[in-house]
């Protein structure tokens, strides 16, 4: 078995018999791979704390070609991330960044420039408020990197431009924005307003600390939840797991001084 080196981020994980533990890392060399940590549950573990979720390190793991499963022979800490697993708005928010990666991908998939936007924004929900328009713009990347980024600039029924000001709509079956005249035709029209529309193609442009930070208006927000949700669906088939442990944790009251969620 080749030993493997490269950096990753701990994105799940499950216990395995009475001591040890199965990882999912997402790493920057392999992408999302699963390797077995002997071991990591025993009280005088070698691996201490360092697989803890959202933990990014550097991995040596002996690689099992052709197997489910490899083996974990050390994970150094080289940012804990500690900060998003103790504080409940960051917990949903960072558990739900990761979910719709793990959801998206497959092993052995080339993590091209994923790995970065999951470093990204883990250190953006560290650092700065959770907000909605951070996951809203690790959801429009996400999107982009895997492929499966909608149409944003012409109308996927008439191929005519669409102005930033114009009225629009989403479909997320047809895989793009519509114009207002074909927008009646369509079988699931979302609202898309200008603000929503200038924030979707902004974010592809902007650095990503800058997206993330965008200041946008409740109505825009939400018309941004429902497209981008919508879109992840059609093209994953299945929500992430964390969904609806992120919608429980942005109804909750938002603590005094804190902002939308």
């Amino acid at each position: 078995m080749p030993l493997r080196a490269t950096q990753a981020i701990v994105i799940g994980g499950h216990n395995l018999g009475e001591a040890d533990r199965i990882v999912v890392f997402f790493s920057r060399g392999a992408g999302k791979l699963r390797a077995v940590a002997s071991g990591a549950r025993r009280i005088r573990t070698r691996f201490g704390g360092s697989l803890e979720l959202f933990t990014y390190g550097r991995l040596l793991y002996f690689e099992r070609p052709y197997r489910d499963l490899h083996r974990v022979s050390e994970f150094a800490i080289l940012h804990p991330y500690a900060g998003l697993r103790t504080d409940l708005d960051r917990l949903a928010a960072g558990a739900y960044a990761v979910d719709l990666l793990r959801g998206a991908v497959e092993e052995g998939e080339p993590p091209g420039g994923l790995f970065d936007l999951l470093l990204g924004i883990l250190t953006e929900l560290e650092e700065g408020r959770p907000t909605a328009a951070a996951l809203r713009a690790y959801e429009v990347r996400l999107l982009g990197l895997l492929g499966y980024l909608p149409e944003l600039t012409r109308c996927v029924g008439c191929r005519g431009a669409v102005p930033p000001a114009a009225p629009a709509a989403f479909s997320p079956r047809l895989g793009g924005l519509l114009c207002s005249a074909c927008r009646a035709a369509a079988p699931d029209p979302l609202p898309v307003g200008p603000e929503a529309l200038g924030f979707l193609r902004g974010a592809l442009r902007a650095e990503f600390r800058a997206a993330a930070r965008a200041a946008l208006a409740p109505a825009a927000l939400e018309e941004l939840r429902a497209l981008l949700r919508a879109a992840y669906l059609e093209r994953v088939g299945r929500p992430p797991r964390s969904a609806g442990f992120l919608e429980a944790v942005a109804a909750s009251p938002a603590p005094a001084g804190g902002d939308s969620r």
